[in-house]
């Protein structure tokens, strides 16, 4: 006779097969959120000055240049000189030229790949006799992207959809500071198979600030605006959908082609459920509007994180696109954005 115990268990394993979306139809998403399409500047200022190559000094090869001699890597974040932050290029010259004076030695600080090194170096001296490392170095990013969500609650956004990289390092930026400023597009470059096309934005540091960047994540960039722009095509927020709820098909991405005017362009999600870029689960999409084809080629630089709504949901933001097919690409569920942001706020929503 099989044990009352056993035979609980057993019901209790029937009812998880019996019923698996039961806990999913009882906890339906409570976030809401703004969609968004706004065109935005993005300015990003480095956690330190990024190393992003080296030059000779009095030294036959750059190979032979003190920094490089001393075992530093393009990608480097420089953060400390003997001991004293830097956090610009100017704050290296300076720091260099005072910190130099009287040892033949400098005690560098840098982070590479999240970890903290300390690193001696041998300076050169150049005709004018001010001590050089050999060095080229960034401290500022900019780009333009699009955002994919706003909090209405609290003016936190979600933007991009994947990582800020340096253009020459291709490493993440590591940011002190951040702002999303004002931009208009003022043009396309149209993207054909094997050459990615993009939008021709307008923009400087001169522009209104319209936020903070506090986050930059494989997830896209996060931060605060200033005040919660009105969107044209939306009125109120939308419920961000569950990666369950979303399904292949017809579906719609909003995004900007001419100065700040958001439009919406049909699309068609190809896969619900894949693995896209950087290992992240996302889904697949194809560009189905006859009009965006015509104007742009299909996903182009300056469309990522494009929010994407199906069914009057908020699902997705678009990522990346395939470089040999610039009408497909790959998207990050809002849900995920969200879950990955930081923004306690949202996520105790989301949780709830």
């Amino acid at each position: 006779m099989m044990s009352f115990k056993k035979i609980l268990v057993i019901l209790s394993i029937n009812m998880l097969l019996l019923f698996p979306s039961m806990d999913e139809t009882m906890h339906a998403s409570s976030v809401k959120l703004i969609p968004g399409g706004q065109s935005i500047g993005i300015s990003l200022e480095t956690k330190g000055v990024m190393i992003v190559g080296f030059h000779s000094v009095n030294e036959p090869s750059v190979e032979d240049a003190p920094a490089s001699k001393a075992g530093l890597e393009v990608g480097d974040t420089l953060t400390k000189i003997n001991g004293v932050p830097v956090s610009t290029a100017s704050d290296l010259s300076q720091v260099l030229s005072q910190q130099s004076k009287n040892s033949k030695t400098i005690q560098l600080e840098i982070e590479r790949e999240g970890r903290v090194k300390q690193i001696t170096v041998t300076p050169s001296y150049n005709a004018e006799g001010s001590p050089q490392l050999g060095l080229y170095v960034r401290h500022h990013t900019q780009g333009i992207g699009t955002v994919s969500y706003i909090d209405p609650d609290t003016g936190q956004f979600g933007a991009l959809g994947h990582v800020v990289a340096d253009a020459d390092t291709k490493r993440a930026v590591e940011i002190r500071k951040g702002s999303v400023l004002q931009t208009h597009i003022d043009g396309i470059q149209k993207g054909i198979s094997g050459k990615p096309g993009g939008k021709i934005a307008i923009f400087s540091k001169s522009d209104p600030i319209l936020g903070s960047v506090t986050r930059n994540s494989q997830y896209g960039i996060f931060g605060k605006l200033q005040e919660v722009p009105s969107h044209a095509l939306f009125q109120s927020p939308l419920t961000v959908a569950k990666q369950s709820e979303i399904i292949e098909g017809k579906a719609e991405m909003l995004t900007v082609l001419q100065d700040n005017t958001i439009e919406r362009f049909g699309i068609e999600i190809v896969r619900a459920k894949t693995q896209a870029p950087g290992g992240i689960t996302g889904m697949l999409i194809k560009i189905t509007d006859k009009e965006l084809i015509d104007q742009t080629g299909g996903i182009i630089q300056g469309m990522s994180g494009s929010p994407i709504i199906q069914n009057g949901k908020l699902v997705g933001a678009v990522t990346h696109v395939l470089v040999h097919d610039p009408t497909s690409g790959y998207a990050l569920t809002i849900e995920e954005m969200v879950k990955q942001s930081g923004q306690t706020s949202i996520q105790q929503k989301q949780a709830s």
